[in-house]
């Protein structure tokens, strides 16, 4: 297994983070909040992905050892903290945490929605609507705009909400799984993954801001929004 040339301190603080951002940094990302997506960011981009949504902790454990034999150890983890379902979402961060202990290495987190977001504004204008499926006829939503050219500005959410009320907000740009689940009441929506390396750009101007003095949540604690679904 190759190694990384530098270990940073540990820590989930932006200047630990900051740290790892000035050596050569090699991120992992680390995405549960619908399938498992899991990527090795830094001179190149080594990224696995598994379709299977309920069985989150099997298979992370193996998607991680495949990007980290490829491509090495990371300097910096980067999580998604939903808002998403319980389960899948549980998985990534303890996962993420256990990881970051091991491997001595910062970890932040990130909202899932607005890696989502930040993805589709990539490809497009804003201001647009990150949609996730949140099951029992709802999702998940955020409206949010560019913030430069590597982060995002929530103007609303993440909301648990039917996708009928979202369609009275007015329309919109809908992206994200349940957009395309709901299309034909969210006229317009389109599915859309994640980019691992839309989420590293995302997390290293979060990082860059916090050091500059802006309060700014950094941690890995999950948004569920609402109780976990049960049986």
């Amino acid at each position: 297994m190759n190694r990384r040339r530098s270990i940073p301190s540990a820590g989930t603080s932006a200047k630990s983070a900051s740290t790892a951002e000035e050596a050569t940094v090699s991120t992992l990302t680390i995405e549960t909040s619908t399938v498992s997506v899991i990527a090795l960011v830094g001179e190149t981009t080594i990224v696995r992905r598994s379709p299977d949504a309920r069985h989150h902790a099997e298979t992370l454990a193996a998607l991680v050892a495949e990007v980290v034999e490829e491509g090495g150890l990371p300097d910096l983890i980067v999580a998604g903290t939903g808002p998403a379902a319980f389960t899948g979402l549980r998985a990534g961060l303890v996962t993420a945490r256990a990881l970051a202990r091991a491997w001595n290495v910062p970890l932040v987190g990130i909202g899932s929605l607005e890696v989502l977001g930040r993805t589709a504004l990539d490809s497009g204008t804003g201001p647009v609507v990150a949609v996730g499926d949140a099951r029992r006829k709802e999702v998940y939503a955020a409206e949010m705009v560019p913030l430069g050219v590597d982060d995002v500005s929530v103007t609303w959410g993440p909301e648990v909400l039917t996708a009928q009320m979202l369609a009275t907000r007015g329309p919109g740009r809908y992206v994200g799984p349940g957009a395309a689940l709901y299309a034909d009441i969210l006229a317009g929506g389109t599915d859309l993954e994640i980019d691992p390396e839309a989420m590293v750009r995302l997390a290293k101007s979060r990082i860059s801001r916090a050091e500059a003095g802006e309060q700014l949540d950094l941690g890995t604690e999950p948004r569920y929004l609402r109780r976990p679904d049960i049986g």
